[in-house]
């Protein structure tokens, strides 16, 4: 998958997420155009940049289809591919010399199909088994308000399940949604401790307290029609999800508290953001770096239940057929 040539995003329509029947759609498939460029004030050498950007192959109900990476304005560059330790496809970029700007864009179609929630499959069944995701990080260390959350949660009806949920009911109020109070590098504790914060902060507060009541949790890194910039959600690791008695990844999004269903778009997942951060980087030279960005996220095609095809629209051979 690593070379496949994703098909062109643009269109000169695209269906309007907010009209679809969302419990209906049996299968979706989306087309996912994402852009950085980084601006430099003089020439920059050595560059070696590591970029998150493309989906793995399957993700739960989730299927990367096909995908391009594309970097331009490097010269002599070299990109190599390896999966990290959670399973993510990391590409790493490695260039001479940048006279001025270096630009990275990423373009790849995913299909999701129906689904209660977001299986693990054998990869990501290890990195649970290994605990990994029950130990604080530097981003989602607890302090004492926060033991003391998980502590009156703890006690409560139901299994696993039903503590999730009621984590996930006290992270979504827990701050107020507010842009530039905090960033990327913000703890948890500090988030809640500040009373705002974007979903990052949602996602890291909601994955301290999951962890501290004893459920395996982990921070998802993706994007969610409608929004303008990549989005942030949990994935919470419960025994009772299902009549099976198999433990299942339940996907929770305690920005918008609510399921992530089937208009969410899984890029990768990790401990916490500086484990998935789509970019980051060095160089060398006395520049000063400045970085832009942009997405676009848009349905290529949507089937409901009982079959019908609600996108693409038929053409004008096929209406007259």
């Amino acid at each position: 998958m690593r070379t496949a040539d994703a098909e062109g995003v643009a269109r000169g329509q695209d269906l309007d997420w907010r009209s679809v029947e969302w419990p209906r759609v049996r299968r979706a498939v989306y087309e996912v155009q994402q852009r950085y460029a980084y601006s430099y004030s003089a020439t920059v050498f050595a560059v070696r940049q590591r970029l998150m950007m493309v989906p793995r192959e399957q993700h739960g109900s989730q299927r990367l289809l096909d995908h391009r990476l594309t970097v331009s304005g490097a010269e002599q560059a070299v990109l190599t591919w390896k999966d990290d330790v959670f399973g993510n496809p990391l590409c790493w970029v490695r260039a001479a010399r940048v006279p001025e700007q270096m630009v990275f864009e990423a373009r790849f179609r995913v299909e999701r199909v129906a689904s209660a929630s977001c299986r693990p499959g054998v990869t990501l069944g290890r990195a649970w088994d290994d605990g990994i995701f029950l130990e604080p990080t530097a981003l989602t260390a607890p302090n004492a308000a926060l033991r003391s959350v998980a502590e009156s949660l703890r006690h409560g009806p139901g299994g696993q399940l039903e503590l999730a949920e009621r984590v996930h009911a006290w992270a979504a109020q827990a701050i107020t949604y507010q842009v530039g109070v905090t960033g990327v590098q913000t703890p948890a504790a500090m988030a809640l401790h500040l009373g705002k914060g974007v979903c990052q902060d949602y996602a890291h507060i909601m994955l301290v307290v999951l962890r501290l009541v004893g459920i395996p949790a982990r921070y998802v890194s993706g994007h969610l029609l409608g929004e303008g910039a990549p989005h942030a959600w949990v994935e919470a690791l419960v025994d009772d999800a299902n009549d099976a008695g198999v433990p299942e990844a339940v996907a929770l999004d305690p920005t918008h508290h609510r399921r992530a269903g089937l208009n969410y778009i899984t890029v990768a997942v990790g401990r916490d953001y500086a484990d998935v951060s789509p970019t980051s980087g060095t160089f060398t030279g006395p520049a000063t770096g400045r970085l832009a960005a942009s997405k676009q996220a848009s349905i290529a095609e949507l089937v409901y239940d009982d079959g019908a095809v609600a996108w693409p629209p038929p053409t004008s051979e096929e209406s007259a057929a």
